[in-house]
């Protein structure tokens, strides 16, 4: 039986004295904010039960700042890899001196990709702030507009209600108060759903840049070149109505090549200053690691631990998101989104293991919330679909409390099963 649908209204405005904010900007921000307000609150409860850092009960988690019992809100966010960051963000990248007893402290910390700790690290020293001040300051900014982006990257092609659902999830979503926390997933959702917008509006010159960018915050723009290509091949197919031009056909080259191959750009740059030293980690993540080292992400762990069976069900599990990507599941979402609906996921099975650390890459996966409502007809809102959706959101945020405590916060429990 088909759903129920109701007329979206006439686009809203919000008025600020002359200024006058349309609904694609003001509603993605007012739902970013309310849901780091919601994160705030859960965050600092929680920070009332971590244990003081460094501790001899947890001697393998690096500290570069020493934390008391209950450090409080802007403690907790600045937990684990924002360790590093904030050792990046003070002190920069440095090789050790001969003799130095954390010499394998400084040459780890190339392991951390760049962009987002000198901008915190350029903040600090711009405004004199601590580093939890500006780290929520810089991932709130980069946040918010990550979410304004992604508005109009859904709402272009697949409507309104399309959009409002994928921003609601997302923030919704367990991992989501890392979007406050000292990571870089803010500024990395940001730069993904940049590039994808660019591509989608042919703006191939600016999205290079984007890649670039996006390259020294995440290892992850292989999945775009792949996106690139899709949307030639479309585009190719399409010429007889849509004529491309010959600078269009160098853009997409170009674009294309730079995605597939910045991906090694930093490793490439931190085994020059390292001299090859292997123990840098700096391309930890990245397709040509797992190749050399004969690892294929869920492929190898299901290989491990189940057989053969395993690497079979992972791999359906690929078939699944190709398939769905050309079904008329996503006939709305655009060719761009679609693309990365399969992609990204398929990428993170080949070169990402089986760990608690997926829930944190999975938010950069933001075209899976659109899975539950498909592709509804743009300027419509069907009821049950719509009603799904909000019982998703609430239920996903009442997750994200355990999540919080379990994952964020270094408690005197043995053993650490959850990481962020």
């Amino acid at each position: 039986m088909a759903a129920r649908a109701a007329k979206s209204s006439a686009p809203l405005t919000w008025r600020f004295g002359r200024v006058t904010v349309p609904l694609s900007i003001w509603l993605p921000l007012a739902i970013f904010a309310l849901t780091r307000l919601y994160g705030f609150v859960i965050i600092a409860v929680a920070a009332r039960h971590q244990v003081p850092l460094p501790s001899s009960e947890h001697p393998g988690i690096y500290q570069f700042t020493a934390h008391p019992t209950s450090p409080g809100y802007l403690g907790l966010i600045t937990n684990w890899d924002g360790q590093w960051y904030e050792r990046i963000a003070t002190a920069g990248y440095h090789l050790p001196a001969a003799g130095d007893p954390n010499g394998k402290d400084a040459l780890r910390s190339f392991a951390f990709l760049p962009l987002f700790p000198m901008v915190v690290g350029a903040l600090m020293t711009v405004t004199g702030l601590g580093f939890g001040v500006c780290v929520t300051l810089v991932n709130l900014v980069a946040g918010g507009a990550a979410m304004v982006v992604m508005f109009a990257l859904v709402e272009r092609t697949a409507g309104r209600f399309a959009a409002i659902v994928t921003v609601a999830f997302v923030n919704s979503f367990v991992a989501a108060p890392l979007f406050q926390s000292a990571y870089s997933e803010s500024i990395a959702l940001l730069l993904v759903c940049t590039v994808l917008l660019l591509i989608a509006k042919r703006r191939y010159s600016w999205a290079v840049a984007a890649v670039i960018l996006l390259s020294l915050t995440r290892l992850v723009t292989p999945p775009l070149a792949v996106v690139v290509l899709v949307h030639a091949i479309v585009r190719y197919r399409n010429r007889g109505q849509d004529p491309i031009r010959r600078a269009e056909m160098v853009g997409m080259t170009v674009l294309g090549f730079v995605a597939a191959a910045s991906v090694s750009l930093w490793s490439t740059f931190t085994n020059a200053i390292t001299s090859g030293v292997k123990a840098t980690g700096a391309n930890r993540g990245s397709v040509s690691n797992a190749v050399a080292v004969g690892r294929f992400g869920w492929f190898t762990n299901a290989y491990e631990h189940i057989g053969w069976i395993g690497v079979v069900g992972v791999a359906l599990l690929v078939v699944v998101f190709a398939v769905a990507a050309v079904s008329r599941l996503t006939r709305a979402w655009g060719v761009e989104v679609r693309t990365w609906f399969a992609i990204y996921p398929i990428y993170l099975l080949f070169v990402a293991g089986v760990h608690a650390g997926m829930f944190r890459y999975l938010l950069l996966a933001f075209p899976l919330a659109l899975v539950m409502i498909g592709s509804p007809q743009p300027g419509t809102i069907p009821r049950r679909r719509a009603t799904l959706a909000v019982v998703v959101c609430v239920f996903s945020l009442a997750l994200q409390a355990p999540w919080v405590s379990n994952a964020l916060v270094v408690t005197s429990l043995a053993g650490k099963p959850w990481l962020p």
